[in-house]
């Protein structure tokens, strides 16, 4: 087995920039054996008379490389859950399919970056499967992205507790989007010390508003891993 490590990417909340902090981890670690996964993708559009993953296609445009359906195990069209995306168009996501995919892109790369749907409960098979079940199935630390705004502090807390609950094992919080003025918007700031105190993990990344790189000893120190 070739990979040394893999990180199951997740959110606090839809539209909090899962996806935009994905493709940054990926950027940072695609020059050094690293690779990207987004095992189910619900609202693909279609191209080229093929369904296109947009998160798969977002990510691989910030790292400018070309896209690649190995990146994606289910691509559905419908802008819903995956699980009632896959009841509309009659696809059955089979987990044994993910797994064979991860597993084949475990022997393929040494570090890997596996992006979700949505937080923890989303689920990909109705009252059988969840975001939570397939992270414990891969066996992998998850990154929570984390907003600084009015919510912040609700919303992580109760992700980061049920991780602990679910016996999860957390790589480290990223707050993305953080304002790039403290003194104008100090409350984010107040935000982040207030997640970081209550919840006892010590490892976390702040993004900038507009940040296109992750600083590389900010991404060693965060993964825990030598990019290089």
């Amino acid at each position: 087995m070739k990979l040394n490590k893999g990180f199951f990417v997740i959110g606090t909340d839809t539209g909090i920039g899962k996806t935009y902090v994905s493709s940054l981890l990926y950027k940072g670690i695609k020059d050094r054996d690293g690779g990207y996964y987004k095992p189910v993708q619900s609202g693909c559009t279609r191209k080229d008379g093929k369904l296109v993953a947009p998160d798969v296609d977002f990510v691989c445009s910030m790292a400018e490389v070309e896209y690649d359906d190995k990146m994606v195990t289910y691509t559905l069209e419908a802008e819903v859950s995956p699980h009632l995306a896959s009841e509309l168009e009659n696809t059955e996501i089979d987990i044994e399919n993910i797994m064979k995919d991860w597993e084949n892109l475990k022997a393929r790369y040494k570090y890997m970056v596996v992006e979700g749907a949505g937080g923890l409960y989303v689920p990909l098979i109705r009252d059988k499967f969840y975001i939570f079940d397939l992270i414990k199935k891969m066996e992998l630390p998850v990154i929570l992205v984390c907003s600084s705004r009015v919510g912040a502090i609700n919303h992580s807390m109760l992700t980061i507790e049920m991780l602990k609950k679910l016996e999860i094992e957390i790589q480290g919080l990223v707050f993305n989007k953080v304002t790039n003025d403290f003194e104008r918007d100090y409350f984010e700031k107040d935000n982040i010390d207030i997640v970081l105190k209550l919840s006892g993990i010590k490892n976390s990344l702040i993004i900038r508003e507009g940040e296109r790189t992750i600083p590389e000893k900010e991404l060693e120190k965060f993964l825990g891993i030598e990019v290089k």
